[in-house]
């Protein structure tokens, strides 16, 4: 006898998956540093030199001296002329004492006299540096006042944004029982 038989198949069900990988997306915007700039200041100031030229000295070697000056002169000339005169004056009183040495004393003192040249000199000494050159240079400060720059930055937060990644599952196979009979018919009794 044949005894009918029931065959079951199963299957499991198989699940896929299809996933998208979340994105960052990070952006940074430049910052601004708006720079602004003072320039540095040179200050200079100078005092006037000064050139003094003293030039008295070298007129006066020419006979152009000023007026207090030449009436010196004249008066120191005559104060020495009057007393060379009267040194030769006293020689000539001893030259003339001595007539005991002979000759003719009188008529030689007439002479010299008639003979002399007796200058008086107006004029200064004549010199190679009869003009006196000061030259007393100026005086020179000098300031700087460095540059200075100053930032004032504008900082920009960065942008960030988060596209999250999907999943998707979806069925490749569905599950199943598939039952089948063999031999006889099911219906008999046994």
């Amino acid at each position: 006898m044949q005894i009918p038989r029931i065959q079951i198949q199963q299957g499991f069900s198989r699940i896929a998956l299809e996933t998208t990988k979340g994105q960052w997306s990070i952006e940074q915007p430049r910052p601004s540093l708006n720079l602004h700039q003072e320039p540095g200041k040179l200050e200079m100031e100078r005092s006037q030199a000064v050139l003094e030229v003293d030039a008295r000295k070298a007129w006066s070697a020419l006979g152009k001296a000023n007026f207090d000056e030449f009436t010196d002169r004249i008066a120191q000339g005559s104060l020495q002329s009057s007393l060379q005169n009267i040194a030769e004056i006293a020689q000539a009183g001893d030259r003339m004492m001595a007539f005991h040495e002979g000759g003719n004393a009188f008529a030689d003192i007439a002479r010299q006299n008639t003979l002399k040249d007796r200058p008086m000199e107006f004029r200064g000494e004549p010199n190679y540096d009869n003009v006196d050159v000061t030259f007393t240079p100026g005086a020179l400060s000098i300031n700087y006042l460095p540059a200075k720059v100053t930032a004032d930055p504008i900082i920009r937060k960065p942008v960030v944004d988060y596209y999250p990644g999907k999943v998707n599952p979806y069925i490749v196979q569905k599950n199943y029982i598939f039952m089948t009979a063999t031999g006889r018919s099911l219906d008999e009794v046994v």
